[in-house]
């Protein structure tokens, strides 16, 4: 893809910028991931569809941050000046590999978290929103992905300079980058903001509270995050293609490395919740109770009077004239012992003991 040259610092090394938050978050993500699939195996015994997704998309995702990495070793983030054309060759193509591979990644990351939703709720409407933005996330990376290996032919120009070459048109494939973000942001927000609904049901300790928002906050976190990637497409085919390429696809990373963190996180709260608990961090009563269980001040329930002092039978209220006792029969025993009433059977017009 053509570049429109600017002057650029030859001593200049954009690399940082993309390495330092990159590999630290890819060692997070992986740490988590292994963690997640840890759980999974040692405690449910199973894994379900959203964890191969997640599983699949974490592979990917560290193939990714290592053809970033091969990439800078090679040169990519100082000005193009500096390159031999068989470097420039060299890291062109690691960059192609490198969107290539994002494409899936963040498709698979964003399934794999609609899929998670799926199992907390049964409602027709809660199912056909989540079906339907996985199909939309897995039409939108598909249509990346013609984009990636269409927008030029041959595709060789991608990484090399060849003659008799046929693209797309620029504009077009920026205004698609425009409304395909519009799109990734919402459906952010939706899979962020989602959960509130079966968080509302339950009744949670204010830990869980705690880690419910930092998991809201993350989701929200890669919305902001897409968010600024969107401000790089204004420079998109524009300046030195090996320093202009930092900044987006360090955006591009680290939300598809959110994405990671923020699917494996949930998994790994029983875990959590023992570690915590082992340290006196977390104790008994602070834990989740069912969503049946109501908060009711144990002074505030009535009084029951012990049936075995009072010798009272605890029964349908019934009038003096609606019970007939035809007989009562008592086992031989102790004389402690208390009388041993046979079977009790019931009839239309009241109890019957026989």
């Amino acid at each position: 893809m053509a570049f429109t040259p600017v002057t650029q610092d030859v001593g200049s090394d954009m690399s940082p910028l993309y390495l330092g938050p990159v590999v630290s978050l890819a060692i997070l993500a992986l740490g988590l991931c292994i963690a997640r699939v840890y759980t999974r195996v040692t405690r449910v015994k199973v894994l379900y569809i959203d964890d191969w997704l997640i599983i699949v998309g974490t592979f990917l995702s560290t193939v990714n941050v290592l053809l970033g990495c091969t990439a800078v070793g090679y040169g990519w983030g100082h000005t193009i000046t500096t390159f031999t054309p068989e470097k420039r060759t060299i890291v062109l193509k690691l960059q192609f590999a490198v969107q290539t591979t994002w494409i899936f990644t963040l498709a698979l990351v964003r399934c794999s978290v609609g899929c998670s939703l799926l199992r907390f709720g049964q409602e027709k409407w809660w199912r056909a929103v989540l079906y339907g933005l996985i199909g939309l996330q897995c039409c939108m990376s598909a249509s990346w992905v013609i984009i990636q290996f269409g927008q030029c032919k041959p595709i060789s120009y991608n990484w090399e300079m060849v003659a008799d070459i046929q693209c797309w048109n620029l504009n077009a494939i920026i205004d698609w980058g425009w409304a395909s973000s519009a799109i990734y942001v919402t459906m952010d927000l939706i899979l962020a903001l989602f959960p509130t609904k079966f968080i509302r049901s339950l009744t949670r300790s204010p830990s869980e509270k705690i880690l419910i928002s930092c998991l809201m906050a993350l989701g929200l976190l890669a919305t902001i995050i897409c968010g600024l990637k969107m401000t790089t497409f204004g420079s998109f085919g524009k300046g030195d293609p090996m320093q202009g390429t930092i900044r987006p696809s360090m955006y591009a990373k680290i939300e598809e490395q959110i994405g990671i963190i923020a699917s494996c996180l949930p998994a790994l709260k029983g875990p959590v919740e023992s570690l915590l608990k082992k340290y006196g961090i977390l104790n008994e009563h602070m834990l989740t109770r069912p969503s049946f269980v109501d908060t009711v001040p144990m002074g505030s329930l009535p009084k029951e009077h012990d049936q075995r002092s009072s010798g009272e039978i605890s029964a349908p209220h019934l009038d003096k004239d609606d019970i007939r006792i035809d007989s009562v029969s008592v086992k031989p025993g102790s004389a402690s012992s208390e009388p041993h009433l046979e079977k009790t059977t019931s009839r239309k017009e009241g109890w019957h003991m026989a």
